[in-house]
């Protein structure tokens, strides 16, 4: 089965930046929990690398960013109409952070800055209902985060499948062919400390501290690995 990676991260290719090891980090995580009759095909839609029809993979992942879906670029227009796409012909889509909020948007849901400030760190929330690919089940789901923005409202038809207080909407799903995760289960703490660094100017000192602190923690990651294989799963 061919999976397309749709990587809405945007670097300066002429400087050494920690967003390029992105789409190499993403492989890497594929590789540990999809078997091998799948493959990862990378986009980078920044770049302007588009598949050529949304039936070039068999099932599509809208990856991580440090853009907003309310940013004025062509290409976030772009996922969003790709999204809108894979809905109306029901194609297995998952949305990781930056994807799970623009699929929300571009499906008629509410995407805001949160006055609550950045959600940064390893955090967990609450799984308040269960799809048949999320197998094993867990009363809890901790992921790493990095989001200034978060889904108000889901989208009509959307199920909430897990959230707490600061993020009310970490999980949701529509049908059995969307399925949108606010946290990351392909981030390592490498890509996590490199993001603590970039971004400590923007951060309080309290909410920098707690996030550095939370590094340690074991996470889901793997679980959810293996959820995203079983939803793509025929």
């Amino acid at each position: 089965m061919k999976i397309g990676l749709l990587n809405a991260y945007a670097f300066d290719h002429d400087t050494e930046d920690y967003r390029q090891g992105y789409g190499t980090m993403f492989q890497q995580f594929f590789a540990e929990h999809f078997p091998a009759d799948f493959s990862l095909h990378e986009y980078n839609v920044t770049q302007r690398y588009w598949p050529n029809s949304l039936h070039e993979c068999d099932g599509w992942i809208i990856g991580a960013s440090q853009h907003s879906v309310h940013d004025k670029n062509s290409w976030i227009t772009k996922l969003m109409e790709f999204a809108c796409a894979c809905h109306f012909n029901r194609q297995p889509l998952i949305g990781i952070g930056f994807g799970h909020q623009v699929i929300a948007h571009a499906l008629g849901g509410d995407v805001n800055r949160s006055p609550k400030g950045w959600g940064v760190g390893v955090r967990d929330g609450a799984v308040r209902q269960h799809k048949p690919w999320m197998m094993p089940e867990l009363p809890r789901c901790a992921l790493g985060f990095s989001h200034k923005d978060q889904v108000e409202m889901l989208p009509g038809e959307a199920m909430l499948l897990a959230g707490d207080r600061f993020c009310l909407h970490q999980m949701y799903a529509i049908g059995e062919h969307i399925f949108a995760i606010q946290g990351h289960p392909e981030y390592d703490q490498s890509f996590m400390q490199a993001w603590l660094d970039e971004n400590r100017d923007n951060l309080t000192e309290e909410c920098y501290k707690q996030a550095l602190a939370s590094l340690g923690q074991s996470t889901d990651s793997s679980v959810v690995g293996g959820w995203m294989q079983r939803f793509f799963s025929p």
